[in-house]
């Protein structure tokens, strides 16, 4: 006898598993928590078992159910494999391409970087998802990730882009009010913009017994955001440490002032990845697209050539 069952009914299932609950995995499938309880309903209808064992605050899979998560994971992963090598065999680039980066480079360059690609690829549509977190590429139905970091993470394929950056600047008039700082112990003296995490502490060696403590300097601005501290760095707020790509023309028009400290302007700390399933490359829009960022838009980080000529 055939178990009617369907490719979504089988992926609420796996989504629950990996949601822990059917409010995460309504979330995650874009549907309400009514569809994902009656879906499975009908599941365990037509399997004949119960699939999972409720309690008022928590559910945890039965035995049947954990015995068709673990299967149903591995058929989902081959189904997506055949449709993205089914779509390998058309050529011609087309469809939605779902494209995750931070949420400043995605304002920055992202946009105009895809209108080139599209006026090659007309029939490829962006859908972007601005996140500074790197998000679950299968979770989230992402083909590619834009993604700026020290190490790429192992579980996806990545192709390295550009190194990025970072350096200390301020605008003309903050400079001309303050002082323009040469070391960066001077920075204590000064009103420092600070993203919590990404901006590095300053320290202060012993050179005696060679021992590191961090020295505070005023924070009159701290966000979790670099566009946020750009915008105040342009007001004349304070010191800013940003990303070459986030200020390169800004420098360049004078808004801004690279301050080089210690005798350095930039710390090439971090790289841009894309990253993405090897499988997915197959597919034609993927595949071109990060094509055209290797290929046809290299070189295309100019504020990495910006930030060198400084030196």
């Amino acid at each position: 006898m055939t178990i009617p069952l369907t490719i979504k009914q089988i992926e609420m299932l796996v989504k629950i598993s990996e949601g822990k609950g059917l409010s995460e995995a309504a979330r995650l499938l874009n549907l309400s928590p009514s569809a994902i309880s009656k879906g499975l309903a009908v599941m365990e209808e037509n399997l004949g078992v119960p699939l999972i064992q409720r309690t008022t605050r928590t559910f945890q899979l039965t035995e049947a159910g954990e015995y068709f998560v673990s299967r149903a994971s591995e058929l989902l992963k081959e189904f997506d494999d055949i449709v993205n090598t089914t779509c390998g065999y058309f050529n011609h680039p087309h469809g939605a391409l779902k494209i995750t980066c931070s949420v400043a480079f995605g304002y920055a360059h992202l946009i105009d970087i895809f209108e080139e690609y599209r006026q090659k690829n007309h029939d490829v549509e962006l859908i972007l998802d601005l996140d500074d977190h790197l998000i679950n590429l299968n979770e989230n139905n992402v083909d590619i990730a834009l993604r700026i970091t020290a190490t790429p993470p192992q579980n996806y394929a990545a192709r390295k882009l550009s190194k990025i950056s970072w350096m200390y600047c301020a605008s003309p008039a903050y400079l001309q009010r303050m002082g323009t700082p040469t070391k960066r112990v001077e920075l204590t003296s000064h009103e420092c913009l600070v993203y919590p995490g990404l901006t590095p502490p300053l320290r202060f060696t012993d050179m005696p017994q060679h021992s590191h403590c961090d020295i505070k300097a005023k924070t009159p601005v701290q966000a979790n955001s670099s566009l946020i501290l750009l915008k105040a760095a342009l007001a004349g707020q304070g010191i800013a440490w940003l990303p070459s790509y986030l200020i390169n023309k800004h420098i360049a028009s004078e808004e801004l002032v690279a301050l080089k400290l210690d005798g350095k302007y930039a710390y090439p700390t971090h790289s841009l990845y894309a990253l993405y399933f090897p499988s997915k490359f197959r597919n034609p829009k993927v595949r071109s697209f990060i094509d055209f960022l290797i290929e046809e838009k290299q070189p295309w980080n100019a504020w990495e050539k910006d930030i060198e000529a400084l030196s």
